[in-house]
Parts: structure tokens; C-alpha cells; sequence
């Protein structure tokens, strides 16, 4: 079936506007005919997203420092005062590095401060505390006669693992720390002061077991008090470190 249009005879120029503004035309006829579906077409681009970027590069860049001119653990201490752009520090309510007797022939180094320890400045603090002391008494140990460091002094908001860009600006002075005090062995609490100060593996449970030197002292790792706590079926696994660790002592 066809279909024909029939225009209709305009008297004037006037009739025919007339009629077409009737119709709904609503734009006059350009020079060069006009594409509508093709300009539709057309689409703009999204804006690209911003890529998150790593955990890593969200720290500051911090310049390594010189410690070498550090002579005691409370001259180190100063100085980590003082390393105001660390990210952490601006959150922290305090610094948490170190505790008890420089002399101490045991040093036992933590991963990082928790909330208890962020308010009290010490390494650990709470039941936290309690158990380590308990853990030392059952190897023949004393809390007061060991040495107590953290790996970082100041928390780590959120309950997270601190980062590389976190941990890195600090390993000199925990490295000259250990330098300075010259410990028989050390007992580290998780994996992070064996991955960073002496290439060992980021699990605890395969770090666990094998002996790692750190400036030239021997390190051996073992649980945190606090994932004790929270899992008390993993003392057991805890006490065989604690007598591998006597083992080495005597």
C-alpha cells in the first residue's frame, strides 16, 4: 500500500511559515543538511577514575637518616621524636620503642604499639603485658630483667599490618637499637621484625622454627601476645618456641 503527501498551495511566503510552525518545525533548512542520528552518536568519554594508589606509596617519603652518630637508646629515642613527616606519629597519642634494662643479655622486639600501649607508651601493656611476663617465668626469664623494643613506636590506626612505606624509615634506628644493646638473642613477637630486619619470611608460621640473624644476633620468632589471647589453642605452638629459644640460652 503507497502513500502520497499532497502539499498544500501557499497564497504567500507567510501561508507557508504559517503552515510549517503548524507542523512543529522548529529550526530553518541550514546550508548543508544536518546528521541528527550520527551526532547522537557521538558520546563523550567518561572521565578516567583516579587509581587508588598502593597501600606502599600512601606513607610519606621519608629520607633515610644517618644514625650512626646515635650513641644510646635515649638519644634514639630523641631522634624518632623528631621525625615529625612519619604518617603514623601524627595519629599517635604516644611513642612506643622501648623499655627496661639497656644491659638485658634478652631482647624481645613486638611488631607495634596497640591501643593500651598507644596510651600507656609502653611495649606492652594489659594482658598483653601479663602473659609475656608469664610466657618469660615458664623459660626461667623475668619482665624486668629483659629488654623491650617495638619495631614501630607509634599504632597503626585501624587494627591493619603496617606497610612497607610505614616500617622502612624506621628499621636504622631499631638496627642501631640493637647495635648499641647487644643482646645474647632476641625473641621476636609476629613475623614483622624477622621480615624486616632479617630477610625472613612474612608468615609467622613459616618464619616460626628458624633462626635469624639481625647485626649479628640471632633472632627467633614466635606469636603475638594479643592473637594469643584471641586463639588460646596456640600456646601450644608458642611454648615450642619459647623452649627452643631456652635452648639457645643455655
Amino acid at each position: 500500500m503507497s502513500t502520497s503527501t499532497h502539499l498544500p498551495d501557499f497564497q504567500s511566503p507567510a501561508e507557508a511559515l504559517a503552515w510549517l510552525v503548524q507542523m512543529g518545525a522548529d529550526e530553518i533548512v541550514l546550508e548543508q543538511a544536518v546528521d541528527r542520528f550520527a551526532e547522537s552518536a557521538k558520546t563523550v568519554p567518561p572521565a578516567a577514575k583516579p587509581v587508588a594508589a598502593p597501600a606502599q606509596a600512601l606513607a610519606t617519603t621519608i629520607p633515610m637518616v644517618d644514625v650512626s652518630g646515635l650513641n644510646s637508646i635515649t638519644e634514639i629515642i630523641t631522634a624518632l621524636n623528631f621525625l615529625d613527616n612519619h604518617p603514623l606519629k601524627k595519629s599517635a597519642t604516644k611513642l612506643s620503642f622501648f623499655e627496661g634494662p639497656e644491659q638485658a643479655r634478652i631482647l624481645i622486639i613486638s611488631d607495634s604499639p596497640r591501643k593500651e600501649e598507644d596510651r600507656s607508651g609502653l611495649v606492652f601493656a594489659d594482658k598483653a603485658r601479663l602473659l609475656v611476663s608469664n610466657m618469660l617465668t615458664a623459660i626461667g626469664l623475668k619482665l624486668d630483667d629483659v629488654a623491650l623494643m617495638n619495631l614501630l613506636p607509634w599504632r597503626v590506626l585501624g587494627g591493619r599490618a603496617p606497610n612497607a612505606g610505614e616500617v622502612t624509615p624506621t628499621l636504622p634506628f631499631v638496627r642501631r637499637a640493637v647495635e648499641l644493646l647487644q643482646p645474647q638473642a632476641i625473641l621476636a613477637f609476629s613475623a614483622l621484625p624477622g621480615q624486616y630486619l632479617g630477610g625472613g619470611d612474612a608468615s609467622i608460621q613459616r618464619q616460626r622454627g628458624k633462626w635469624i640473624d639481625v647485626v649479628g644476633v640471632p633472632l627467633l620468632s614466635t606469636l603475638h601476645p594479643e592473637e594469643l589471647l584471641r586463639t588460646p589453642t596456640l600456646k601450644r605452638q608458642a611454648w615450642r618456641d619459647l623452649q627452643i629459644f631456652q635452648e639457645k640460652l643455655q
